[in-house]
């Protein structure tokens, strides 16, 4: 592949543009069909990263000196219409109701059990003494949002880490057309890794249908149905490659993508060259790049999860199985979406999110990096992308992006065409000299107070 002139004159130091540009076209190419989750094509795509970061002069980090750490994932699916179930009406004559998926309800995810039976707990949010601390154990809990309490997405994040059998959320009317897309969609399958928690059940549901169930007793028996399949063992690929640091070795700097996409659906390939083989190439070039530099301080991991557009599998699986010590991670970095300039900010710079939660960002920005916060706040980023399964885990994790709201993503339209290859070239570039300042000195990012997750 010749690249013009033009380009290799504005090519930014330390930076292989023909090297960038090879690696996506080859994984948002017609070979691996969108590199889908859990797919033979997300494993051939693990298979080629790993032989790349291995020519690039990087170390094994999977188990047993392999650069691949293959997840094995237990998973079931919803077959028919889930359905919610209480009593309503006047005492002595019950009158049973019932919502079912696609109608009043919409399930995210399949259920964790195919009946399962919770005493109904109430929480009004408008209420300071309500909380996910405040959650009784194994509660269908129905929650009234603030009108100024910030996102669904920030609720939902929030009372799924807590005791609930089932958490039951009425659906704003600004996220309507969202919950007409999932409610129509169907529930994703259930995915259990390991011997992670399952988590409650999540309801999504109109707020006509919530309604009567407000107007229940406390403790009233909510149940809720789906007939599930058998437990079927499907896989993830993540690949993990090491630069080894010196004196501070058993420090580690952990920089993500997930290369996974959403393969083929309905006869149409979803390439995913923005989402997230842009992501991936960045990963891929830094190691290039940052394995000429002199050895680091501290250990740099590159680490490529798969199976991220199913729920963060392949970051969760490591988060289970790790192959060093979680407590070593200083900052994890996400790459997502940075195959195009965001109108947002400034044609050079890159957005930070959950800029506000650290002090990672800044720290990086004083040091020469292009970041900035996180344009869009009302999109929940910061809960949307890998990072956010180990910032669960307290470790600082954030993701960088220049994601522009654009129209093409997780369409068949995110191919390779749409590529800004000098925004692209210039991303990676500017993080580079960054980067390798954090692994090369002594700076500790903290959660800012308040802001840990």
């Amino acid at each position: 592949m010749t690249i013009p002139a033009a380009a290799q004159d504005t090519q930014p130091t330390g930076v292989c543009a023909p090297c960038i540009r090879r690696n996506l076209e080859y994984l948002a190419g017609p070979e691996l069909h969108g590199r889908g989750s859990g797919t033979e094509d997300e494993h051939r795509a693990a298979q080629y990263i790993a032989e790349q970061l291995k020519s690039y002069g990087l170390k094994p980090a999977a188990e047993k000196g392999e650069y691949i750490q293959a997840a094995t994932i237990s998973s079931r699916k919803v077959t028919g219409a889930p359905t919610l179930t209480f009593d309503n009406g006047p005492a002595g004559t019950p009158r049973q109701v019932t919502l079912s998926q696609g109608k009043e309800l919409a399930l995210i995810t399949a259920p964790v059990q195919p009946d399962v039976s919770a005493p109904l707990q109430k929480l009004d949010l408008n209420d300071a003494a309500s909380s996910p601390a405040s959650v009784k154990a194994g509660a269908a809990v129905l929650l009234k949002l603030r009108p100024d309490g910030g996102t669904m997405e920030n609720v939902i994040a929030a009372y799924m880490q807590s005791k609930a059998a089932i958490v039951i959320l009425p659906v704003p009317a600004e996220n309507d057309q969202r919950f007409r897309q999932v409610m129509q969609r169907g529930p994703r399958p259930r995915r259990k890794i390991g011997d992670e928690a399952p988590g409650p059940d999540l309801v999504l549901m109109t707020r006509d249908a919530a309604d009567p169930i407000w107007s229940l007793a406390e403790g009233a028996p909510i149940k809720l149905h789906a007939d599930l399949t058998p437990w079927d063992t499907t896989h993830a690929w993540n690949v993990l490659g090491k630069i080894e640091g010196a004196k501070q070795k058993q420090q580690v700097i952990l920089l993500s993508a997930h290369l996974d996409h959403l393969g083929v659906r309905d006869g149409k390939t979803y390439p995913g060259a923005d989402d997230d083989g842009s992501g991936t190439v960045a990963v891929m070039e830094l190691a290039r790049a940052l394995a000429k530099e002199k050895r680091p301080q501290r250990t740099l991991v590159f680490a490529l999860w798969g199976s991220e557009e199913v729920g963060l599998i392949g970051a969760r699986y490591f988060l289970q199985y790790p192959t060093f010590e979680l407590k070593d991670i200083v900052a994890n970095l996400e790459f997502e979406m940075i195959a195009r300039p965001d109108s947002k900010v400034k044609p050079e710079q890159l957005w930070l999110t959950g800029w506000e939660r650290t002090n990672l960002g800044p720290e990086l920005a004083a040091h020469g990096a292009q970041l900035v916060g996180d344009p869009h706040p009302d999109q929940s980023f910061f809960m949307r992308s890998d990072n956010f399964a180990l910032a669960k885990k307290g470790i600082i994790a954030q993701t960088v992006s220049s994601y522009g709201l654009h129209k093409d993503y997780h369409q068949p339209t995110d191919t390779v065409d749409k590529v800004d290859w000098q925004h692209l070239d210039s991303a990676v570039g500017s993080m580079i000299a960054p980067i390798s300042w954090l692994a090369n000195s002594e700076f500790v990012p903290l959660w800012n107070a308040g802001m840990k997750p």
